[in-house]
């Protein structure tokens, strides 16, 4: 026979109390705010707890830490009450669009007396509640281990960009690191510092074009992925998630997979990465085509490093809302362009762990879907874990 939900309140459930601030320091012990891990300490004030978002834009995220933890101002801490699974519950927390349940009109605030008064339908069996929450934190997991995975193969990727192209130790003729080993080096006096022997200074104009194919309204179609400058990464190599077509706004380009994308306004220049597929962005985008495909590799290290998103902030413009154009802005930034070989050679090592990052970003895309939709029928009763 099926059980039945049963009606409780989150106060039957849960005892919910206030963070306190603390300054991170030296410590192992994450502290947690309404948008994660802020920062670490020594000291904690729970173990094993609920973490919801209390003010802010965060208000009502949920997180939860099976160790030892500082729980912070702006979180409201839940502490499960014994009968009850703290995975069950977390993914109960996370059915509930606390975000809709926040008061106050100039700063969104949740309270603990808030949160006690919602009444919710459960399953009382702590069996029923450890198998729901195992087929979801499967799921989980696995879209953890993806993003883990794609973290370390973007960081080798760049480890290597680095050690050939800024320290300049590239294999030589004899396999040997070229700077460390005495390869010659040359002073330029328009980057103003040495460079190896043979390298030409280019700018950016040279091996990149700029796409600005501009698209109607009436020229989209309900299947076209939409990102715009917001939804970009940051610090990371590509993305998965995009919008509905019907937010999309004016001023439209297409994007086509492979474009390098860097976002145009001033708080947005650390945002560059490879588009997964073919889409629209916005115009406060700057879409960039590689000239030679087979250098994308390079150009996307190129594009993200320190140097180059430094001179997009100096050939900025405006003053409320600075933003850098391409044509007489990002498009003049030179850089020490090495031999052709050497970026075909870094590109056989890189382009396929690019392929590979693209396809786990994608697969978290299908495994988010697949967690959200299965979420709510886990819980409201409409499909049960064996069915």
């Amino acid at each position: 026979m099926k059980e039945e939900l049963k009606i409780r309140f989150l106060s039957d459930l849960i005892d919910f109390k206030n963070g306190k601030s603390i300054k991170p320091s030296s410590g192992n012990i994450p502290i947690y705010g309404g948008n994660g891990i802020l920062g670490y300490s020594e000291k904690y004030n729970y173990n094993n707890i609920l973490i919801i978002g209390r003010v802010g834009a965060y208000c009502g995220s949920i997180h939860y830490h099976k160790e030892k933890c500082w729980v912070s101002d702006n979180a409201i801490a839940g502490e499960v009450k014994s009968d009850y699974s703290i995975d069950y519950l977390y993914y109960l927390m996370k059915s509930l669009n606390l975000n809709d349940r926040q008061v106050g009109s100039s700063q969104p605030l949740l309270t603990q007396g808030v949160l006690n008064n919602i009444s919710v339908k459960i399953y009382e069996s702590s069996q029923t509640q450890q198998s729901i929450a195992a087929v979801l934190s499967a799921l989980d997991k696995k879209i953890a281990l993806n993003k883990q995975i794609n973290a370390r193969l973007e960081q080798m990727a760049k480890t290597l960009y680095d050690y050939w192209f800024v320290q300049f130790d590239f294999p030589d003729a004899n396999g040997k690191p070229y700077k460390s080993s005495g390869g010659e080096m040359v002073f330029d006096e328009t980057l103003k510092r040495e460079i190896p022997k043979g390298w030409e200074v280019k700018s950016l104009k040279d091996v990149l074009v700029n796409r600005s194919d501009n698209i109607k309204s009436e020229d989209l179609t309900s299947n076209m992925p939409y990102t715009p400058i917001d939804s970009l990464p940051m610090r990371k190599m590509t993305f998965s998630d995009f919008q509905k077509i019907e937010n999309a706004r004016t001023s439209l380009i297409r994007y086509s997979f492979n474009d390098i994308l860097i976002g145009a306004m001033r708080v947005y220049f650390h945002r560059v990465c490879i588009a997964p597929f073919d889409g629209i962005t916005r115009s406060t985008t700057i879409v960039l085509k590689p000239k030679k495909q087979n250098h994308l590799p390079f150009l996307y290290q190129l594009c993200n490093e320190e140097k180059t998103i430094n001179f997009a902030s100096k050939v900025s413009i405006g003053t409320q809302q600075p933003y850098v154009n391409w044509v007489n802005g990002l498009a003049e930034y030179k850089f020490a362009m090495p031999n052709l070989k050497l970026i075909e050679r870094y590109s056989i090592k890189i382009m396929p762990l690019i392929k590979s990052v693209i396809t786990r970003e994608k697969q978290n895309h299908q495994l988010t879907q697949l967690r959200d939709f299965l979420l709510p029928m886990l819980m409201n009763g409409q499909v049960s874990v064996a069915e």
